[in-house]
């Protein structure tokens, strides 16, 4: 088709000229650094919709992002383009690699009813194995063993090669992770990490396979590219055919998620990993007025490590940004609220967002919403599928769908109560391993072995089978009601949870709703595709109507018309951990950018002179980054506040406490560790000691 058709005039029709330039690409490897709000999902979009107009197949392009939602939007617009976009494989990296991995399991010693283990169902593997091993489960230390083994598999690196990696395990973490690695296997289970890496392998070892992938994707597409892992990047380099058909779109100036092995040089080196790479620049920002855009764009350029550009707006320049400082965290919650509640005419609760650096500083923020009657919803709070009683029917479900689940075995066996106790399910375990087989097939033996249990793991046995044969005829709406006749669960909550059974049968109905609605949207829809879908959405967090609570990495990606920051003090905008890491500095830089441009009409950053930890008062200086926005993009009364004030000095400015056995010391910084909160003190006669602040009590200067 031409590319003067209608079709693609009215794709190109309201895209800039950088955008155009994207869309329109000729072919080989392209990276187009987009700017905070300037259009990448439509640049993306566009391109699926323009290769759809000139004749490419749907099924040959395939488009990779990191969220449920993203991936949704996308589908919708490029649907909204052309009715072929429908057929176009475009999903998250851990979605579209599960429907890889079913379509070849058995390559990998799998089945294709393979089960997605979430990060409790991981633990649970893990502090079995931990047991088994004879390891001593003291707190967080299954934790420490599940983040090792989920940075090994962000580098590719099965056991054996994590073996070669000297220190990067704690004591016996090889062990743990080959024996986690086989239970999982024997399970017929995958967690997320593996979904990335197993396919990853797949690719790299099996050639046909390899061959069979590059030859059906002519064109692929990654949105937020900044936001890979080694792992991801392989992955895309090993889909890749010989044409080179790969287009990335990312920002190196919103990568915040080095913590879970995001790679800003993935981006940034995209040009050197890839010979004749053409590189286009989307800056102009259509999201955020003038003097947001501009307070930002200065702000960022004092990152080092950072792709040239420049973040512009034709925008209005609107209301300059507010700077205010209260007396306290409290203090500053009040006069938020106080702030919505003025504002109310102008900008609706759902319109408007509270950003902060860490989950805890959300109860002062909390109370004081509820003080007033205003609805807030905080964003990454406790999910359905988190909720006890659904963990339960989820259990049922999958060992509906596969059997061979031991983390959903241990979960139901006496849920509802059935009398099987610890020793048999040791039992169970022990007969498991020795003889290789998921713990539901070790039932019979052990009734054979244990008289007095027979009657009642004879009876589990033949509940398992029968929710496994009613699956097979009846409708996915019917499989709850089937489980809870089967099992009598509502009763067992009514019993175990007396005071809040109304609430957790309310839970256990809405699930019943949400398997009919997928149904009436799926009508050919199994139980196994509900599972596949809520497994991998059930990272993610939808929220209703109110003000929005949420840290700074939630933030990412969502946009607001009314934003406040608080706590933008040195130790919390940066955060205290990262004040002396050059690269770790630069991250938080980002990630208060991020902040800042999620802002589209009006912004408001604040801060306080003192927060409480635990006893004493902590004195943080004003957030270094504060200094960076020239004082042009705020109004008068908070240049006046911010120009009286110092720069940032964290470290002069801390309490004054002491300790019964180290005396008189300041106190340096604020730790977690292991979710207790330590202070980091420089006593006068010990030197530089780590304390629990429970010990501390301040004292006058």
């Amino acid at each position: 088709m031409s590319p003067m058709s209608p079709a693609i005039d009215r794709i190109l029709e309201k895209l800039n000229e950088p955008q155009k330039e994207a869309v329109l690409h000729e072919g080989g490897p392209l990276v187009v650094f987009a700017g905070a709000g300037s259009g990448k999902t439509r640049v993306i979009t566009a391109r699926i919709a323009y290769l759809l107009e000139t004749g490419v197949p749907p099924r040959s392009i395939v488009a990779m992002t990191f969220t449920n939602k993203a991936a949704g939007e996308m589908k919708e617009r490029v649907k909204l383009w052309s009715p072929l976009g429908e057929y176009v494989p475009i999903g998250t990296f851990h979605s579209l690699c599960a429907r890889w991995l079913r379509e070849f399991a058995k390559e990998i010693g799998f089945t294709a009813d393979f089960t997605i283990y979430d990060d409790q169902d991981s633990k649970a593997v893990l502090k079995s194995v931990l047991t088994e091993m004879q390891v001593k489960i003291d707190k967080g230390i299954t934790g420490d063993f599940l983040s090792a083994i989920g940075r090994a598999k962000t580098l590719g690196w099965l056991p054996d090669e994590a073996e070669k990696q000297a220190d990067f395990f704690p004591t016996m973490g090889v062990a743990v992770y080959r024996r986690y690695q086989e239970i999982l296997s024997q399970s017929n289970a995958m967690d997320f990490d593996d979904l990335l890496m197993n396919m990853l392998l797949l690719l790299k070892r099996n050639h046909e396979i390899r061959n069979l992938m590059q030859a059906r994707f002519q064109h692929i597409l990654i949105d937020e590219y900044q936001d890979t892992n080694p792992t991801q990047a392989s992955l895309i380099h090993h889909l890749m055919n010989e044409k080179r058909n790969l287009i990335v779109v990312g920002d190196d100036d919103q990568s915040i998620y080095s913590w879970r092995g995001a790679d800003p040089s993935n981006i940034l080196g995209f040009g050197k990993r890839y010979a004749g790479t053409k590189i286009i620049r989307l800056e102009q920002n259509y999201r955020c007025t003038g003097n947001i855009v501009g307070a930002a764009s200065a702000m960022i350029v004092n990152n080092k490590k950072r792709a040239e550009k420049t973040l512009w707006t034709q925008n209005e320049a609107g209301p300059h940004i507010t700077y205010h400082q209260e007396f306290d965290a409290a203090m500053e919650a009040f006069w938020v609220t106080e702030q919505i509640k003025a504002e109310t005419y102008k900008f609706p609760h759902d319109e408007v967002a509270i950003f902060y650096r860490t989950n805890a500083q959300s109860r002062q923020l909390e109370d004081s919403l509820r003080k007033q009657n205003i609805p807030y919803r905080i964003y990454g709070a406790l999910r359905f599928y988190d909720r006890a009683e659904i963990k339960d029917l989820l259990a049922y479900f999958r060992l509906i769908i596969n059997p061979k689940d031991d983390v959903a075995f241990r979960r139901i066996i006496n849920v509802p109560a059935r009398g099987i106790g610890k020793k048999a399910l040791e039992l169970m375990e022990e007969l498991a391993d020795t003889r290789d087989v998921p713990l539901v097939d070790t039932l019979p033996y052990i009734a054979q072995q244990q008289p007095r249990l027979a009657a009642r793991l004879n009876q589990l046995r033949e509940l398992l089978e029968k929710l496994k044969k009613s699956d097979e005829k009846h409708a996915l709406s019917e499989v709850l009601r089937t489980v809870l006749n089967a099992t009598d669960y509502l009763a067992y909550i009514q019993k175990k949870y007396a005071d809040s059974y109304t609430d957790r049968v309310g839970n256990v109905h809405e699930l019943g709703t949400a398997l009919a609605e997928y149904e009436q949207a799926n009508p050919e829809a199994r139980l196994r595709d509900w599972l596949n879908d809520v497994s991998l959405s059930g990272s993610e967090q939808e929220y209703e109507n109110g003000v929005t609570l949420m840290t700074l990495h939630s933030a990412k990606g969502l946009e607001f018309s009314r934003v406040f920051i608080v706590g933008v003090e040195d130790g919390l905008i940066p955060h205290s951990h990262n004040l002396e890491d050059k690269e770790k500095l630069e991250e938080e830089r980002r990630l208060f950018y991020v902040g800042l441009t999620r802002a589209k009409q009006r912004l408001s950053l604040l801060s306080a002179e003192r927060r409480r930890i635990f006893t004493y008062d902590m004195v943080n200086g004003l957030s270094r980054f504060l200094k960076e926005i020239p004082l042009e993009f705020f109004d008068p009364t908070s240049r006046r506040a911010l120009d009286t004030k110092p720069s940032a000095d964290f470290h002069t400015k801390m309490s004054l406490v002491f300790h019964p056995t180290y005396g008189r010391g300041r106190v340096t910084r604020i730790e977690s560790a292991l979710g207790v909160a330590k202070a980091v003190v420089d006593f006068s006669r010990f030197g530089v000691r780590k304390v629990s602040v429970t010990q501390l009590r301040p004292i006058e200067n």
